[in-house]
């Protein structure tokens, strides 16, 4: 069982990394074309996908009941900081879904590295 825990944390560990290192070589590009605030929601939607990922594993790795209720909160809370980026600076909400999206492409670095490299 500690094997498949440990394997389970090397594998969030690399998704974390492959999230930053998407959301590092989009940035410039992203903030090139649209500018510094369709860069800066980019910056939140990607650090958002990090740190809901992240949580989402700790709440895998160690369910307990409180975990559970931070699952619903967690997204009220995204929503809500989301929601205030928006308004205040009048963004459009798709530099904040590309930047959710990079765990898209994180998952998919994943695979390829587990079809590539972690052959076992």
């Amino acid at each position: 069982m500690a094997e498949k825990s440990d394997a389970f944390a090397a594998m969030v560990e690399r998704l974390g990394r492959f999230i930053g290192l998407v959301g590092a070589v989009a940035f410039p590009g992203v903030a090139y074309q649209w500018g510094w605030p369709g860069a800066l929601a980019f910056a939140f939607g990607a650090v958002a996908a990090y740190f809901n990922m992240r949580w989402l594993a700790g709440a895998l790795l160690r369910p307990t009941a409180p975990a559970t209720g931070l699952l619903v909160i967690r997204f009220g809370l995204v929503g809500g900081a989301a929601y205030v980026i928006l308004e205040t600076f009048g963004i459009s909400p798709l530099f904040i879904l590309a930047g959710l999206l990079t765990a898209s492409l994180a998952v998919v670095l994943e695979v390829l590295f587990q079809l590539f490299y972690a052959r076992t």
